[in-house]
């Protein structure tokens, strides 16, 4: 693999520069006027509240509700705040788990949320997809304004992203590399099949959930695939013929959507090639590159015959099975299924014939969701999140 060269830090201050945290698509292309303005972020749910009207949530705004009760704070995203609750005997949703995870939104401000809720209410009951148990509209005391509340699995292993930056530089061991890439493998089957393009993979958006059968030991994780709040399906109306989207994190967009605005389930596929890599690696991927900003990125990942840099040190299978999921084009891209069948994930033939009928068994008919969705398309987000403060992907 061509390993690509570091941009300069001139070129990037030339450029400008925003926080990478906080990156919001639609006020970033707004300042690039030379940027054609695509249908996303002419969609963008920042345009719908001014911004006297936006509710910021934090540790302070916490979702009251007979259902729960709040333990703890876990931190905010761009559409609002987590929290950590507990079920109370008030409640009358008996189907509510112990323990949950409460994201909340300014009502007028809940398209992520809304959004996300439509695809999870599809995916449910997939193992290797985070669990949605309802919706809740709440008041909060303090601002009298509407609260828009989505009541999720709660993940005691939290993010991928963590865990990586745990193993920053070293990676983690391989076994366990396999194991999530394999998880994830098989949630985007389960999501691919009901035509839902996921467009956010990246390791804050895949959760680890207690292991339960104990065969991956007694400190196992299995990882689930989360934050659908950009999520699309293919062949709706919002879909059109796949052209004109651009949504994601920069870092983890494929050459053809970040490039030419076309979405597709390959674009899944190179983001979960990049997320394995930095399993792999301890390192973000096109790390080495340092800060860059929007022009730099299509430099990068469009116009440059580069792809993100696989070291030589991996195993054998692991750098092909890599450089399979990581084609510039997207015609050359293995899909799913053929990445569940390589040589890197076979190798105890973990997912079993049986386990793959059971899937198919528990795949229902779905009603198609016609309704237009609006909420942010793109986010730069450049760093793992810190131990003391999580953000939105990371429940």
């Amino acid at each position: 693999m061509k390993r690509s060269m570091s941009y300069s830090s001139n070129t990037s201050s030339q450029l400008g520069q925003w926080d990478d945290d906080n990156y919001d698509s639609d006020h970033a292309h707004k300042k690039r006027k030379t940027e054609s303005v695509t249908e996303d972020d002419a969609d963008s749910s920042t345009k719908t509240s001014p911004l006297k009207d936006q509710l910021t949530l934090n540790s302070n705004n916490i979702p009251e509700s007979d259902s729960w009760v709040v333990t703890r704070f876990l931190g905010k995203g761009s559409y609002g705040s987590v929290h950590l609750a507990v079920r109370t005997t008030k409640g009358e949703e008996e189907s509510l788990p112990q323990e949950m995870v409460i994201k909340t939104s300014a009502f007028s401000q809940a398209s992520q949320l809304e959004n996300e809720k439509r695809f999870l209410n599809r995916l449910e009951n997939n193992p290797y997809v985070v669990s949605y148990y309802g919706k809740k509209i709440t008041l909060d005391k303090k601002s009298k304004k509407m609260l828009y509340n989505t009541v999720l699995e709660y993940c005691p292993g939290q993010c991928l992203a963590k865990k990586i930056k745990r193993h920053k530089g070293i990676g983690l061991p391989e076994e366990d590399a396999k194991r999530f890439a394999l998880d994830i493998l098989i949630g985007l089957r389960y999501t691919h099949a009901k035509n839902i393009i996921h467009c956010d993979i990246k390791p804050k958006n895949i959760l680890l959930a207690e292991e339960v059968t104990g065969l991956r030991g007694p400190y196992g994780f299995l990882a689930k695939i989360s934050g659908f709040g950009k999520a699309m399906e293919k062949g709706s109306s919002e879909y059109g013929d796949g052209w004109g989207h651009r949504r994601g994190t920069t870092r983890f967009m494929s050459p053809e959507l970040i490039g030419d605005n076309i979405l597709d389930y390959g674009a899944d596929v190179w983001a979960f090639g990049c997320t394995v890599l930095e399993m792999l690696t301890g390192e973000r991927v096109w790390s080495e590159h340092g800060e860059l900003v929007w022009e730099d990125w299509i430099t990068l990942i469009v116009v440059s015959d580069m792809v993100p840099y696989i070291p030589e040190t991996l195993s054998k299978e692991a750098k092909d099975f890599l450089s399979k999921c990581l084609q510039k084009g997207s015609s050359q891209r293995w899909d799913v299924d053929s990445l569940m069948k390589h040589p890197f994930l076979t190798w105890n033939n973990e997912y079993t014939k049986e386990e793959e009928e059971e899937e198919e068994e528990e795949e229902e008919e779905e009603e198609i969701f016609d309704e237009d969705i609006e909420g942010g398309a793109i986010e730069i987000d450049e760093e793992y999140p810190k131990e003391e403060e999580l953000e939105e992907e990371d429940l």
